[in-house]
């Protein structure tokens, strides 16, 4: 006997988007829609991701380049913008980060 098909979907980097954007990573925080991230949903998703650190990026450098874009939060097209920027920056490969962000796990998972 075959098992049945999973029914759970692969994630995607955009359904991760939606889950880090609605995430709370502090009780005071604000609780997001899923259509705009914060730079410290951001934070929390690459911290997950283990995409801050000495191989990839600081807490600043995302800051900077989240500032640049004069918003309080980013929604989907603008974070694949970011994150563009940020790779660009750091020299550093965007689908290997697209790919990390992909597969870290839902908010709050420690791997």
């Amino acid at each position: 006997m075959s098992n049945p098909p999973s029914k759970v979907k692969p994630p995607t980097l955009a359904s991760m988007f939606v889950l880090f954007a609605k995430y709370r990573p502090t009780l005071n925080s604000f609780q997001g829609d899923g259509k705009r991230i914060l730079l410290s949903q951001s934070d929390c998703w690459m911290q997950q991701a283990d995409l801050i650190g000495p191989k990839h990026f600081t807490l600043t450098q995302t800051g900077l380049i989240f500032f640049e874009f004069r918003k309080s939060s980013l929604d989907y097209e603008e974070y694949l913008q970011f994150l563009a920027m940020l790779c660009n920056e750091k020299q550093v490969d965007v689908e290997e980060v697209k790919e990390k962000l992909t597969n870290c796990g839902p908010p709050g998972i420690n791997s």
